[in-house]
């Protein structure tokens, strides 16, 4: 790439914030871009994940919304999702959307799409995994980028063939990315039970093409200070150069192209709103 940009990005299952605390936060200090999976926060709890680093900003999504809507919340926390990103990218990072399973940025020219898939206790396991895959179809849809970067804790091993493993594959095929896996060792693993000895390669990247030719570290990070059962994994990635972040075949929204319409509720038929509030009141 002529003009490109660094990126440092890592995607990391806490297992719950305070068991995962101190690794992500040397994370969010360490690199650009962090994905967080399973922080187990309710909706009211989210602006926790903003303390943890004073030059990173946070979007996060509670998986407890429901659940809490409904009454006394009783039980294990569980799920949600967030994306950490650093301040200095602040500026061109926009929220596109968050969901209880996964959360899109647009960073520049680059869509970043960080996803917890459904584990083998979720209910109705592959109906979810295949509407979750496909509502991150719908939702990028309509959007104006160069690249993809996805990425998370999903659940899947993809050297052990299945029915997820192959909608997982087709929805990369689909969007046009391919998984950075090849890229590590052979006996690589980012999920662990100790009590067990169970392991295997759960948390994964998918990249575009174009950003696979220019990936320069794929790497999975072992840490004392790492008390989740997931070990974090690593990407380093050259992007188009950042500084150039109107997407391509967008205007931009000037005010000479964009005329920016407001209600006025000075400018309203005083007669006919007299006469609805007699009705209404």
């Amino acid at each position: 790439m002529a003009d490109e940009h660094r990126l440092s990005l890592v995607t990391y299952n806490l297992h719950e914030l305070n068991q995962g605390y101190s690794c992500l936060a040397s994370l969010c200090m360490d690199f650009d871009i962090v994905f967080i999976q399973e922080h187990w926060l309710a909706p009211f709890d989210l602006n926790r994940l903003d303390k943890i680093c004073s030059n990173a900003i946070c979007f996060a999504s509670s998986a407890m919304d429901d659940v809490i809507s409904r009454g006394c919340f009783s039980g294990r926390p569980f799920g949600s999702v967030g994306i950490s990103v650093k301040k200095s990218l602040a500026t061109i990072t926009k929220l596109v959307t968050t969901e209880k399973r996964y959360i899109i940025v647009q960073v520049g020219q680059t869509v970043f799409i960080n996803v917890y898939l459904p584990s083998t206790s979720t209910v109705c396991r592959d109906d979810e995994f295949v509407d979750c895959l496909a509502s991150i179809v719908n939702d990028i849809a309509d959007l104006n980028y160069v690249d993809i970067v996805f990425g998370g804790d999903m659940n899947v091993d993809l050297s052990v063939s299945g029915d997820l493993c192959y909608s997982l594959l087709h929805f990369a095929q689909e969007i046009g990315l391919k998984f950075v896996y090849e890229k590590l060792s052979p006996d690589s693993k980012t999920f662990r039970v100790e009590f067990t000895g169970a392991s295997s390669l759960t948390d994964h990247f998918a990249v575009r093409q174009s950003l696979y030719n220019n990936l320069h570290a794929v790497q999975v990070l072992d840490s004392g200070i790492n008390l989740s059962d997931h070990c974090p994994l690593a990407i380093t990635v050259s992007v188009p150069d950042f500084t150039d972040s109107a997407p391509h075949n967008q205007k931009s929204n000037t005010k000479s192209e964009v005329e920016q319409l407001s209600f006025r509720w000075d400018h309203c038929d005083i007669t006919q709103y007299k006469c609805k509030k007699t009705v209404v009141l």
